[in-house]
């Protein structure tokens, strides 16, 4: 199966579609004091689906415990995300770094799933949890923000920083101690052979995630509320 193949580009519009589709279901027919119910459903169904995706990895290896540990940046999102959903009010800065790193990683895969090419079939159970751990990791960032859930500041800016410094600990971890080979891609690069190395795609995630939360604000405040435009006043004091 190819990435850019019939099964994924049919996957991808479909995907597109149902998420757009909910996301417009969930804004305008569930009344905001509800949504924490809709947001705590869709982290129950990422926890199921990556459970069961690191036992079908599991079960592909060696079957040990070692294999089902997360061992790439998505898995580890896999679980860090709904968990935090469950447990975390949309207000906290781990909650922000939940959001926006669960996001990447959702888009990066949905975009491009490069572990599909291993599988003749997309429905095989390995791919297709794969996919739609992924999915559902990018739905929940989707509804949570354009649905008023979650609000993304620059207050909890450092949080995505310092989530990302405790993932590739947690990848050194992974590597040195529990034997495993490419735990956070510290080891090689995302996609072989190019510049796409751990730190590069974080520098670039970091750019990104600034410049999403400064879109966000240009379209729901006024321009004197803006985070840009305070730093600018305070450079001229």
């Amino acid at each position: 199966m190819k990435v850019f193949g019939i099964e994924h580009i049919i996957y991808f519009i479909v995907s597109i579609i149902l998420m757009v589709a909910l996301t417009l279901i969930f804004r305008f027919c569930v009344k905001k004091d509800k949504m924490h119910i809709v947001m705590k459903i869709l982290a129950g169904i990422g926890l199921v689906l990556i459970i069961i995706n690191r036992i079908v990895v599991s079960k592909s290896r060696n079957g040990t415990f070692i294999d089902f540990i997360p061992d790439t940046y998505c898995s580890m999102m896999g679980f860090i995300m709904p968990i935090i959903v469950l447990c975390f009010k949309p207000n906290t800065k781990v909650f922000q770094y939940a959001m926006f790193c669960g996001m990447i990683g959702g888009l990066l895969t949905l975009a491009y799933p490069d572990f599909i090419v291993y599988f003749d079939d997309i429905f095989n159970i390995h791919p297709f949890t794969g996919l739609l751990y992924h999915t559902n990791m990018l739905f929940m960032f989707i509804v949570a923000l354009f649905t008023g859930y979650f609000v993304p500041t620059f207050k909890n800016w450092t949080s995505v920083l310092i989530g990302l410094a405790f993932m590739v600990v947690a990848g050194a971890f992974g590597n040195t101690v529990l034997g495993q080979n490419n735990n956070m891609y510290l080891n090689a690069p995302l996609i072989s052979d190019t510049i796409f190395s751990w730190w590069f795609v974080g520098i670039l995630f970091l750019i990104l995630y600034t410049i999403i939360i400064q879109i966000y604000e240009m379209c729901t405040m006024k321009p004197k509320d803006w985070s840009i435009v305070k730093l600018f006043k305070s450079f001229k004091k």
